[in-house]
């Protein structure tokens, strides 16, 4: 019996989103030819390619750089194995990034496009539009 696509992709948010999960716990729910594309946006201004070694490592440093992270679903559309997830995340920086400080508040409205095979994350596609940020203006 294979995997309920929109299962996988849950189980798979859900280690994304915990601060405290381990590389092994993704790399359970991540098909070792996994392609993940992330659209042009404010953080990623060219676009990002990585496949599943490289996502673990951005997992891993995703660790070290947030606080607090935060992924609320709002739907799920199902199409054989393809989902649709809209999502909203919310993070806290642990650690400055560039001028943005430690404990900033970051958002993004992301719609991600998966496809699911032998009950794994194959394909990941996602299209993330960030809330502006607020940066403090340097103490003199």
């Amino acid at each position: 019996m294979t995997a309920d696509p929109t299962s996988v992709v849950e189980q798979y948010l859900a280690v994304v989103a915990d601060l405290h999960a381990s590389p092994d716990d993704l790399a359970a729910l991540v098909h070792p030819d996994a392609r993940f594309t992330e659209r042009p946006n404010r953080i990623a201004p060219g676009g990002r390619r990585r496949d599943a070694a490289c996502a673990r490592a951005a997992f891993v440093h995703s660790r070290a750089l947030l606080s607090e992270n935060r992924l609320d679903v709002h739907e799920h559309v199902v199409a054989g194995e393809r989902v649709v997830t809209r999502a909203t995340w919310t993070g806290v920086l642990a650690i400055d990034a560039g001028p943005v400080p430690a404990g900033t508040e970051m958002r993004a409205e992301c719609c991600m496009v998966f496809t699911v095979r032998d009950g794994q994350i194959h394909e990941q596609d996602n299209y993330d539009c960030y809330h502006p940020v607020e940066v403090p203006a340097a103490v003199a």
